[in-house]
């Protein structure tokens, strides 16, 4: 299958909080349509899903908060009802502030559809073919606390700060155990990592872990200094060593 991607206008800033009340407007709009469409909603670190089921025939709109994205999974166009839910979704993606909408086409006519929209084919990501370099890995603020890290000054990894069990294992970050202090009682902070919508690669696990590794003490640093921006002035002070 092809992917397509329709870059959007936002109407707004992203409204993450508002997402529930989104997905009960999308399943008003089924009922409207007469679709007896049921939609729930799943969270996770960095990104939610909204899980549209229709008897046997079930799929997923991923809502990616670090990347403004969302991406319709399992769903075709068949019918003129399909194509209403395409409009509306574009126009539902535009007023919750998301950046762009992909989806996969498997039919032609599916494909003229969003191109008439402006959408552009989305090539497949491919196998990196080389070790890491240190040196080519950077990391930047991407969302809130969300990082990302790039290789090649291409997207690679998302990051998403959460609590852990334990301790990486490496260079012990001092930004890390302010980090501890500053969000919880003390435990462990680490990152869930997912690769980035937009990577033109694959990688291997080696690939990935060493992308982590390269990135573990600067995204601590990053990270807290995100914390304290969003401290009131006098909590950043009470805060530093």
């Amino acid at each position: 299958m092809t992917w397509m991607e329709l870059p959007l206008h936002p109407m707004k800033e992203w409204d993450e909080e508002g997402l529930a009340n989104w997905a009960v407007a999308l399943g008003a709009f089924f009922m409207e349509k007469g679709i007896p469409m049921e939609t729930s909603l799943e969270y996770l670190p960095g990104y939610q899903i909204v899980k549209l089921e229709q008897g046997e025939k079930a799929g997923e709109l991923l809502v990616s908060s670090s990347e403004r994205l969302l991406v319709l999974m399992g769903l075709s166009l068949k019918s003129y009802s399909d194509w209403d839910f395409m409009n509306v979704l574009s126009q539902f993606a535009r007023k919750m502030g998301a950046m762009a909408l992909r989806t996969q086409v498997s039919h032609i006519a599916e494909k003229e559809f969003w191109q008439r929209r402006g959408a552009i084919e989305i090539p497949d990501p491919v196998p990196l073919q080389e070790d890491i370099q240190k040196r080519l890995v950077e990391i930047e603020p991407l969302y809130k606390q969300s990082l990302l890290v790039r290789y090649r000054e291409k997207p690679a990894l998302c990051l998403e700060p959460i609590f852990c069990n334990g301790r990486p294992e490496g260079i012990v970050s001092l930004a890390a155990r302010r980090l501890e202090r500053l969000l919880g009682d003390g435990s462990p902070v680490g990152f869930a990592s997912r690769i980035s919508a937009y990577s033109p690669w694959e990688f291997n696990k080696a690939q990935w872990d060493d992308l982590l590794a390269y990135s573990r003490l600067e995204a601590y640093e990053i990270l807290e200094m995100l914390v304290l921006e969003s401290l009131p002035v006098h909590s950043r002070f009470s805060h530093k060593d």
